[in-house]
């Protein structure tokens, strides 16, 4: 074998092996992926490894970024996006289309004038620094927010779809972007932006036609041979590859077209699926290399900057995603938890450094900090969104009675408000937490015998419910001012229909505080949780899936038993048609959050 070929070898095995051992320490440490494959790409970078200079059978132990492993770190961005494009779901711009797209639009624009206003006055970039600078801080992970809002169940929460509103409108902002930093100089000339819109069109088009006309029958065909459905779904990712270079865009943009394209079809997921080994194969190189590439020159970055790239980040553009959403209606605490969700650089932050690399290496340093930033920012996410409800209620306690006008501002939680449904004067209710599968049948069954208040933290369930003349209203669980609105000291019974016993504990501690003779029945996943449950003052927790493997383990013994299947309570044909019925609004609801 050629030493190239040796070199790459032992380049690309040196990369897996630290990203395997950094996501080791990173899951033990309960910190992001990505930030152990960034640490594992400085380890065996020329901060670590790299700069040992250790010889290992004629080969230099020690990643450097050859062109080869920065072909593989490129198709590693390439396949994320293709997975974003996948699972983006342009559909729901209809429901909040006006503030996804105009504040979206506003708080790109802001941040990055942000940058401008404070470089005026260090004026320490260029005017091509300062616009990538502007840029990278801008834009917000859609990965990064999405996992951990589908780990929380908050997907169709309203702080949820607000925050993927706005996200998918950043991905075709930066989209449209990507192209015109290649020719700063020329960004706003006619002659660059002209044939640039046309080149954006003949793209869509091409995927739409794709996806109208050869997807549907193309990946129907496929679908009955797993190699066949991969091979069919890699391919569409290399047709807008190869296209997207003609066209002189980057294969970035091309697999994210890509993954839109594919995205309406009922065989999405299954696309995400087949291509998930050689996605996060691809996208690890690409996280590592970015480590590799963070240089010595770091440590004489010019602190002033580095202030005011982070007070950006973590403080003006949340105020400037608070501001937006608080004046559109939707309260305060929605508002803070959209700003604390989105207070982070992107994946396509990592693309644009990435792309601008050689502007902002003219000044020492920018370059590896911009990196560590971005990076930095999404490992801290997670703590930013579960403090949510903590720096809520300190800011309620040390503003106090200053912050009640505000509060009973009709303006400022119009679309709060309007799924407030909670009747005064509750007396011998039932609470049920969660109006989902479980809850919703509880809910239809006793409404007719009880007085009852539905609590969810999906809209769509709220909206729904109070249409159909139950009392309910929207929050999260552990919103506190809404379990003061349910009047538990008067209640009959809590049912916890929610199976996230994290959520509900704090939320059953405080309605035994309320009223110690509250019967409450509560549901759980794990039989840890349970007894959780069981410890802090439950009545009754209910284990569904074990209930179920009970009930599934029963029939099948009384079957080898007696050689008879036990028929449905309901005749044969009824208690299909119900089957039916029920998948029909099940389907329906899918394809309503289909994309989340």
């Amino acid at each position: 074998m050629a030493v190239e070929g040796l070199a790459l070898l032992f380049d690309l095995g040196l990369i897996l092996l630290a990203a395997t051992l950094f996501n080791y320490i990173a899951r033990a440490l309960n910190q992001p992926a990505l930030l152990a494959y960034i640490a594992a790409g400085i380890f065996i970078g020329p901060l670590g490894l790299g700069a040992l200079g250790i010889d290992f059978a004629g080969v230099q132990l020690g990643v450097t970024t050859t062109e080869e492993i920065i072909l593989f770190s490129e198709l590693g961005v390439a396949f994320l996006l293709f997975s974003i494009g996948v699972e983006s779901n342009f559909s729901k711009m209809r429901e909040l289309g006006k503030i996804a797209i105009i504040g979206s639009v506003i708080q790109v624009a802001l941040t990055a004038l942000l940058v401008f206003v404070f470089n005026h006055f260090l004026g320490l970039l260029s005017f091509e620094q300062a616009l990538y600078l502007g840029l990278i801080v801008a834009f917000s992970s859609t990965t990064i927010v999405v996992k951990l809002l589908a780990d929380e169940y908050e997907i169709n929460t309203i702080h949820g779809r607000l925050m993927i509103g706005f996200l998918l409108i950043q991905d075709v902002l930066v989209i449209l972007a990507l192209p015109l930093l290649d020719n700063i100089s020329n960004a706003l000339s006619i002659d660059l932006v002209l044939p640039l819109i046309f080149k954006v069109i003949a793209l869509l088009v091409i995927a739409f036609l794709l996806n109208r006309y050869v997807y549907p029958k193309a990946f129907h065909f496929a679908s009955n041979s797993d190699e066949l459905f991969f091979l069919t779904t890699m391919s569409s990712v290399f047709i807008f590859i190869f296209i997207s270079f003609i066209l002189d865009f980057s294969i970035a943009v091309g697999a994210f077209v890509a993954g839109v394209a594919l995205s309406t079809l009922p065989y999405n997921l299954d696309a995400i699926h087949k291509v998930r080994g050689v996605r996060d194969f691809l996208a690890t190189i690409f996280f590592v290399t970015l480590g590799i590439q963070i240089t010595p020159s770091f440590v004489s970055f010019p602190i002033a900057l580095a202030i005011v790239l982070i007070g950006i980040v973590f403080i003006f553009k949340p105020l400037i995603y608070y501001a937006i959403t608080l004046l559109n209606g939707y309260g305060g605490r929605v508002s803070l938890m959209v700003a604390f969700g989105l207070a982070q650089a992107s994946e396509f932050s990592f693309i644009i450094a990435n792309q601008g690399r050689a502007i902002l290496d003219q000044t020492p340093g920018l370059y590896s900090f911009v990196i560590v930033l971005i990076a930095g920012s999404m490992a801290i996410t997670p703590y930013f969104m579960n403090s949510t409800s903590y720096v809520y209620n300190l800011i309620h306690k040390i503003l106090g009675k200053a912050i009640i006008p505000f509060k009973k501002s009709k303006f400022l939680h119009s679309k709060i408000w309007a799924l407030e449904g909670i009747p005064s004067g509750l007396k011998d209710h039932i609470v049920i937490v969660g109006g989902g599968v479980v809850g919703s049948r509880i809910a239809s069954t006793l409404k007719d015998k009880f007085n009852l208040v539905v609590y969810d933290n999906d809209s769509q369930v709220v909206a729904d419910n109070m249409r159909h003349g139950i009392n309910s209203t929207y929050g999260s669980v552990n919103n506190e001012e809404i379990w003061r609105k349910l009047e538990l000291e008067n209640a009959k019974a809590l049912i916890l229909a929610v199976p996230n016993a994290k959520a509900t504990i704090p939320f059953l501690k405080f309605a035994k505080r309320t009223n110690p003779k509250l019967a409450i029945f509560a549901r759980a996943r794990y039989y840890t949780d349970a007894l959780a449950l069981y410890k802090i003052g439950a009545d009754l927790v209910i284990m569904p899936q074990v209930l179920a493997g009970d009930k599934f383990i029963e029939k099948v013994t009384q079957y080898f038993k007696t050689g008879k299947i036990e028929k449905p309570v309901l005749p044969e044909k009824d208690y299909l048609q119900d089957l039916e019925d029920h998948a029909r609004r099940e389907r329906t609801r899918f394809v309503e959050n289909k994309g989340h």
